[in-house]
């Protein structure tokens, strides 16, 4: 009897078509691809680029682009997207950079890298001033809804705490001003940051704590998009999160 074909695993790539990434190729992690113009995996120093813009995650096999919340927007062949499945082909526009989304097979790829900087060291003066893009969208961003959200904390001994926030981006930890992080000596002071964005999508991240942070029973890293009822643990204790948008 003949032996099974083995299946090949696929994994994406990024090639460069413009901006600072011409002739270039970049291959994706194989759980999560962060970028931005201060933080990420990918760095791309373009003043169009938010700091922590866009997020590629690997779901099952199966490429998704998640916008963060960005200033100017993530693009998927032209057109502007807040999540989008990949498909091989698609045209990623960041800022002034673009780039081309394949699948490779993983044994051909080995030898590109999962790490980009394009980071060039600007004044002090630069780095602060936004453009007049940035300036437009958000106060458009902030004038046409707002979004709050709600905890939910679950400690091991039993207690619950509700907590109401504001603000669309917090941590969660020991200098947390709300719950009863402190007394827990597994959770960091700094454990978790929560983003939300305008449309009412969750992200966290963990912020390199001692024992780390769990999605659904997961350790994660990199950046998570949270889903309604996924439970977040920190330490001992569970959170759920949830959003309204007024």
């Amino acid at each position: 009897m003949a032996k099974p074909e083995k299946s090949i695993k696929q994994r994406g790539v990024l090639y460069g078509v413009s901006g600072k990434f011409p002739e270039q190729a970049v291959k994706l992690r194989r759980d999560a691809t962060l970028f931005g113009r201060e933080k990420g995996d990918i760095v791309i120093d373009d003043h169009e680029i938010s700091s922590t813009h866009c997020q590629i995650q690997n779901i099952n096999g199966v490429y998704h682009i998640f916008d963060m919340n960005s200033t100017n927007g993530t693009f998927i062949n032209k057109e502007r997207i807040v999540k989008s499945r990949l498909t091989p082909g698609d045209l990623i526009t960041l800022g002034q950079s673009s780039f081309r989304f394949q699948l490779e097979n993983e044994d051909q790829v080995r030898h590109i890298a999962t790490i980009f900087k394009s980071k060039e060291q600007r004044s002090l003066n630069e780095s602060k001033a936004p453009s007049l893009v940035d300036t437009l969208i958000e106060g458009e961003m902030r004038s046409s809804h707002s979004v709050s959200v709600h905890l939910t904390i679950t400690y091991t001994d039993g207690s619950v705490d509700e907590a109401e926030l504001n603000q669309k981006t917090f941590y969660i930890g020991r200098a947390s001003s709300f719950g009863k992080f402190e007394q827990d000596p597994e959770i960091s002071r700094k454990h978790l940051l929560v983003k939300l964005n305008d449309t009412g999508q969750v992200f966290i991240e963990d912020q390199g704590s001692t024992n780390g942070s769990f999605l659904n029973g997961s350790r994660i890293t990199g950046m998570h998009l949270v889903a309604p009822g996924d439970e977040v643990k920190v330490g001992t204790a569970i959170v759920k999160i949830r959003t309204k948008t007024s």
